[in-house]
Order: structure tokens, then sequence, then C-alpha cells
């Protein structure tokens, strides 16, 4: 080893040879790639191969007017589960439970049948008060919406005022169970 430090021509060489046999740091990754000798054909590249692009996920509006018709077709399908997912949690502690949710959802579904929903106009209002549930919210969306439905043979039209809130991933909606008449 001594002679090998005598002579720094002869530590380079080592240097150089080691280089081909051993893994050089990331900061130093092209100085070991210009060292090495290249071979007619071949392709000598630090990164790897290029993935092919991954599509982008459609782009999906959370508008409030979106979401509310989203809601609509849901019960258009009478898909109650994943309607469940979509109330605030004040809605869904109002139904108890999803099963209990469902359950009276069908149950109305059988009398009832939503044929269409509009939504006419939205506003954002920075604070809203529940009379009703003596709940205060921020931030809420309000909607005027036009449902047409089916009642028997009759089909009926009606307009409500429809309350969202902000929650991750859009907005729930503050749908609570029509109150039984007792």
């Amino acid at each position: 080893m001594r002679t090998l430090r005598r002579h720094p021509w002869l530590d380079r060489i080592l240097e150089w040879l080691a280089g081909h046999f051993t893994t050089w740091p990331a900061d130093e990754f092209a100085r070991f790639t210009r060292s090495a000798p290249r071979e007619p054909g071949a392709v000598v590249s630090a990164l790897p191969p290029a993935a092919p692009p991954l599509r982008s996920p459609d782009a999906t509006s959370i508008a409030p007017g979106t979401f509310e018709l989203r809601f609509a077709k849901l019960h258009q399908d009478q898909d109650f589960d994943v309607m469940w997912d979509l109330l605030a949690e004040d809605a869904q502690r109002s139904w108890g439970s999803r099963q209990s949710f469902v359950e009276r959802m069908r149950a109305q579904a059988s009398e009832y049948e939503l044929l269409e929903a509009q939504v006419g106009g939205s506003e954002i209002v920075p604070e809203w008060t529940d009379r009703h549930r003596n709940r205060t919210y921020r931030n809420v969306a309000r909607l005027d919406v036009r449902y047409r439905i089916r009642h028997g043979w009759r089909d009926l039209t009606m307009r409500r005022q429809v309350h969202l809130v902000p929650a991750a991933g859009g907005w729930r909606t503050l749908f609570y169970p029509a109150e039984e008449a007792g």
C-alpha cells in the first residue's frame, strides 16, 4: 500500500478501475458515467426509462349545483347507500343509522318517484342558521331546486331551498328525515 501511496497516478488508475465495480455516490454519478468507455450502440442513462404518462382523472365539478344533481340522480337510481355518504354529519345523526336511512328511503321511493331535479340559482352565504334545528353553519351553499316527482298517477312539481355545507372533497347535504305526522 505504501508503494501505491507514493505514486498518485497509480492511485488514480486504481480509483478509476474500482469505479467500474463499485457504486458511486449520487452526486458523482455523472463523473462515473463519463469514465466508462462507451460501447457502440449502448445507451448510457442515469434515469430510468420514461413511463407512459398517466391520464389525469376526469375533472369533476364540485359546484354545489352539480353536487345536488348527483344526489338527485342517486335518488332516482335508488342508490341509497351511496346517498348516505353524501349527508352532512348532522343529517346522518338525525337519520340514526345507515340502515334506518336506507329503509326509510326505500319506503318513500315506493310511494314517490323522483323524475327530475333542476337547480335554479345558487349562492354561498357566509353564515346560515337552521332555525328548526337551532344550528348555525358557515360558508353554506343555498340552492333553489325544482323537483318533479310522481305520486301515483300524478306528476307534481315542488320547489325547495336546499342547503349544502362544505366538507372534505366537496359538499354534504343537510337532507333531514321528514317529520312523521303524529
